[in-house]
């Protein structure tokens, strides 16, 4: 799970923020947990008293590209195919999703894009990355190519389609609040 963000355009340390009863970062983390074995947070500060493993980013500053190499490399050293890369903003992401994709995991890296979006879209920080993109991943670092975009349709990442409410990223404070109303009307 990637929760290293600068948090700038929302104005404070997002991961904290509470949705739906817990912060980003323990509904990201929940989610996972749902579906893997396990649940490792990869950031550039490690909060006190953190509750699951916490890997720091190899290139500090160097973005989400840099987390999803600190991602990878400690997967490898578990043994591990690859790393499910979850991004803590996005907290309508269920467990459901996590497993779609994985499930159909044949590609290098395969990632979550909206329904009957036009251009297709992608969200590569929901997304499983085989250790074989480690190597593609160091070079667009070493080369200070930091978009996760690019390194997507690099290795010809393939898409599942998922609802698009699924995707929403929590940027800015309303961007919170619209994820909590979702999830209000979920429950009922």
């Amino acid at each position: 799970m990637l929760a290293g963000g600068e948090s700038r355009r929302y104005g404070r340390d997002k991961a904290a923020e509470v949705v739906g009863g817990a912060s980003l970062l323990a509904r990201a983390a929940g989610t996972l947990a749902e579906v893997l074995p396990h649940v490792v947070v990869v950031s550039s500060s490690i909060p006190a008293g953190p509750e699951w493993v916490y890997v720091p980013d190899l290139r500090p500053g160097k973005g989400p590209l840099a987390a999803i190499e600190a991602a990878l490399v400690h997967a490898a050293d578990l043994g591990l195919e690859g790393a499910f890369v979850l991004a803590c903003d996005l907290p309508l992401v269920d467990a459901a999703t996590v497993q779609t994709v994985i499930a159909a995991l044949g590609a290098d890296v395969l990632a979550v894009g909206p329904e009957r979006a036009s251009p297709p879209g992608v969200e590569p920080l929901c997304a499983a990355y085989r250790l074989g993109c480690l190597s593609h991943v160091r070079r667009a670092l070493d080369r200070e190519e930091l978009a996760v975009h690019r390194l997507f349709t690099a290795v010809r990442g393939v898409t599942v389609p998922v609802r698009a409410e699924l995707l929403l990223n929590v940027n800015r404070p309303v961007d919170r609040e619209e994820a909590e109303s979702v999830l209000r009307h979920r429950k009922r």
